[in-house]
């Protein structure tokens, strides 16, 4: 259970932080890709190559905590790009 927990937080922190940086939040398949592979990989990762004992489930609930203020950015910045584009 702890895998999935990670795995699911740290696979939402790096596809926010996808969207946030190459500005991606208007192409939900693109994400939805990114989102699967990270959650792949980090699910494999944790199941078969890390120690059970290594990490606890702090580390998914870290990682979904850091993943509200990017998603509060990206709000932000497309708010804010919207708004920009109507002025012109």
């Amino acid at each position: 259970m702890v895998d999935i927990i990670n795995a699911l937080g740290l696979a939402t922190l790096l596809t926010s932080g996808f969207a946030l940086r190459f500005r991606y939040w208007r192409n939900p398949k693109v994400l939805l890709a990114y989102f699967a592979v990270f959650l792949v990989i980090e699910w494999i990762a944790g199941h078969y190559f890390i120690p059970p004992d290594a990490l606890g489930v702090e580390v998914g609930l870290v990682s979904f905590a850091l993943t509200a203020p990017m998603v509060g950015a990206i709000l932000f910045f497309d708010t804010r790009e919207q708004r920009d584009a109507d002025s012109d």
